[in-house]
C-alpha cells in the first residue's frame, strides 16, 4: 500500500479513491465510466455477487481464444437492462470500443486496517469478446426472486493478473428447476442497436502472476429451463467477420422458428446447464416444451456447422429434463437451408431430425407444427 498512486499495475491493491485518481469514475457503483480518462472501471465484490445470485470471475475452462472473465451487469433486483438510467452502466460496457474507452477490472479483497474503506486488486485491461460479448442468464436474486441478468464475456488485453481465488466456483449440487417467467425482449437491439461499433477480437495476451484455477472435483449437474437466449442480443454485434454474420443468421433463424412454434400454441424456451466440476454455463438454442424437442440452430448448412451442431445437441440433450417425463428430448438441428444427402444420413444415424427453411421462407421438417 506504499506504492505511488500515479501508477496502478495488475496485482496492485488500492482504495477506490486511489483508483479514481488514476482512472476516474464515480465514487460508488460497480460500473464506473470516465469520459476524461477514456476508461470504464468495473468493480467486482464476491460477497455482494453471491448474495445477488451470481459469481464474477475467471472461467476455469479456456476456449480456443484463451481466457474469459465473466462480469455481471448492473442491477441488484429485477431484470437487468440496457435501457434508460438503469441500463446506463451496461451500455457503457457494451459501447466501450466505439467510445474509445478501456475496460479495467478490480475485485474487492478487504478493507484498510481499522477502517471500513474497501480495497480492490487490479486485474488488468479487458475488452468484450468480439463474437459473443454477453449472454442472458437466469439467477435467483438476494430476495430469492428469479431474474434475468447480463453476463459480459471479457477478454484480457496485455498484462493481466489471474489468481486462483478469482476463478468462479464449480457446480456442487444437483438440481433441475423448471421456471416460467416473462422474457427479456431484445427488440430494441434490432431497431436501435445498443452498439454500432465493431467489437475487437482479443489481441495477443501476456500473463503475469498467473495461477490457473483448478476446477472443483466433479460433484453435481443442474439444468434450468429459461426463456430463449434473447435472440436479438446477438444482432447487436456488428464486427465485420464471417463468424459474426453466421451468428446473426443463426439468431434470426431461431427467432423466426420460435415465433412459428408460439403461433401454433407451443411453449418455447431454452436450457441453461451447469455441469458438475465445471465453472462455465452451457446454453441451448431453443427448446419446445410442448413437444419436448431440443433444437440446435446454425447460421449455415455447411458440413462444418452440421457436425458442430450434432456434437452440441448430443451433449446438451443428456441434461434436459421436463416435469413428468423421464425420457430425453427429441433432438433436432435447425438450418437455413436443406443439408446434403450424406449429412442427412449422418444425422439419421444418431436419431437427430432436421428442420430447415426452404427457398420460399417456409420451414420444412418432421417436427414443424
Amino acid at each position: 500500500m506504499t506504492a505511488s498512486v500515479e501508477e496502478i499495475n495488475p496485482g496492485d491493491v488500492r482504495t477506490r479513491t486511489q483508483i479514481r485518481a488514476v482512472f476516474g469514475g464515480s465514487p460508488q457503483g460497480g460500473i464506473c465510466p470516465s469520459e476524461d480518462m477514456h476508461s470504464v472501471s468495473l468493480y467486482s465484490d464476491p460477497d455482494v455477487g453471491e448474495r445477488a445470485g451470481y459469481y464474477d470471475g475467471w472461467l476455469a475452462e479456456d476456449d480456443e481464444l484463451g481466457a474469459v472473465y465473466e462480469y455481471t451487469g448492473a442491477g441488484k433486483t429485477g431484470n437487468q437492462t440496457f435501457d434508460g438510467v438503469a441500463g446506463s452502466g451496461n451500455r457503457a460496457i457494451l459501447r466501450h470500443a466505439e467510445q474509445g474507452r478501456v475496460l479495467r477490472v478490480f475485485t474487492r479483497v478487504g478493507k484498510l486496517p481499522g477502517s471500513d474503506t474497501k480495497t480492490h486488486r487490479y486485474l488488468g485491461e479487458f475488452t468484450l469478446d468480439g463474437l459473443q460479448p454477453y449472454e442472458w442468464r437466469r439467477v435467483h436474486g438476494e430476495d430469492d426472486i428469479e431474474r434475468n441478468v447480463i453476463v459480459f464475456r471479457l477478454r484480457p488485453e496485455g498484462v493481466i493478473r489471474r489468481e486462483e481465488q478469482d476463478v468462479i466456483p464449480a457446480a456442487e449440487e444437483t438440481f433441475a428447476e423448471f421456471v416460467s417467467f416473462q422474457p427479456v425482449t431484445a427488440a430494441m437491439f434490432q431497431s436501435d442497436p445498443a452498439t454500432s461499433g465493431a467489437l475487437p477480437l482479443p489481441k495477443q495476451r501476456v500473463r503475469t502472476g498467473t495461477t490457473r484455477g483448478k476446477a472443483a472435483p466433479n460433484t453435481e449437474t443442474s439444468g434450468t429451463f429459461v426463456v430463449p437466449e434473447a435472440f436479438g442480443t446477438k444482432l447487436s454485434i456488428r464486427a465485420a467477420t464471417a463468424a459474426t454474420v453466421a451468428v446473426r443468421h443463426e439468431a434470426e433463424l431461431t427467432q423466426e422458428y420460435k415465433e412459428l412454434l408460439e403461433s401454433a400454441g407451443h411453449q418455447t424456451g431454452a436450457f441453461q446447464i451447469k455441469v458438475k466440476g465445471l465453472t462455465s454455463t452451457l446454453r441451448t438454442d431453443l427448446y419446445d416444451a410442448t413437444d419436448h424437442v431440443l433444437y440446435e440452430a446454425k447460421g449455415s448448412n455447411s458440413r462444418e456447422d452440421i457436425r458442430m451442431a450434432l456434437g452440441q445437441i448430443l451433449d446438451y440433450s443428456r441434461y434436459v429434463t421436463a416435469p413428468g417425463r423421464e425420457d430425453e428430448p427429441r433432438r433436432a438441428i435447425l438450418l437455413p437451408a436443406a443439408p446434403t444427402p450424406d449429412m442427412y444420413a449422418l444425422l439419421d444415424r444418431y436419431d437427430v431430425a432436421v428442420v430447415y427453411r426452404s427457398a420460399d421462407g417456409k420451414f420444412v421438417g418432421p417436427l414443424v407444427p
